[in-house]
């Protein structure tokens, strides 16, 4: 029973970290979800798909988390909870390293991607890139390479020539977010690895004390509290 109970300990803790790692993808997502605005560069980088499948995830691992936790708080008893929480984890693992896969594939692409998408982009957001100062290192651009597909506006107007073209600056405010997406997807699979880990060691320890509750009882002993 004590070595149980430590190992509840553990798979506890390692739920909790599960279960805050859910929390923050959903709460990230739902951020960007309600601060998405048409145009914005973020958006021409993250798609809406890719931040829709995000929240979804993160909504799904920490409602299994749930499920965990309901299993864990009597493993002897409620095994069906853990042996269905080891499965959830699985499609949640699968979900993080689908989505992690399609982002980091994503950045082997980005300079052809965003050569065919950029004559695609409504003015605003082709200004936006050109007028953009807040990346470190980057300062104004025009057109996504020099002197082709500009927009005459700002610094752009009189001598867009003189100012190199936007590919670098795209690409570098890219993989600014895309990296931190799939770097956190990916670390988060760790932590569900762990977990599982855990989990199945609980399942296996709540067998062997079931095991031996069973014979005690053949034996004559009471096992009112266990677990």
């Amino acid at each position: 029973m004590t070595t149980l109970r430590k190992l509840q300990g553990y798979f506890f803790a390692f739920i909790t970290v599960y279960m805050v790692t859910g929390i923050g993808a959903l709460a990230m997502g739902t951020l960007w979800l309600q601060q998405s605005v048409e145009g914005a560069p973020r958006e021409a980088v993250i798609s809406r798909s890719i931040e829709k499948a995000g929240t979804f995830t993160g909504a799904f691992v920490a409602v299994t988390a749930l499920v965990g936790y309901i299993g864990g708080f009597a493993p002897v008893q409620r095994k069906n909870f853990l042996l269905a929480f080891a499965w959830l984890m699985i499609i949640a693992m699968i979900a993080e390293l689908s989505l992690g896969g399609v982002i980091w594939f994503k950045t082997l692409t980005m300079r052809s991607l965003f050569s065919r998408q950029w004559p695609t982009w409504q003015d605003s957001l082709k200004v936006a890139f050109q007028d953009m100062t807040s990346l470190s290192g980057y300062g104004q651009c025009c057109g996504y390479l020099p002197g082709v597909e500009v927009v005459l506006s700002g610094a752009c107007v009189a001598t867009p020539s003189k100012f190199p073209g936007c590919e670098e600056k795209v690409s570098a405010f890219a993989d600014s977010y895309l990296r931190k997406l799939y770097t956190s997807l990916f670390g988060f699979t760790v932590v569900n690895v762990v977990c599982f880990v855990s989990n199945v060691i609980l399942i296996q320890a709540r067998n062997d004390e079931e095991r031996y509750i069973r014979i005690g009882r053949k034996e004559g002993r009471m096992y009112k509290n266990s677990i």
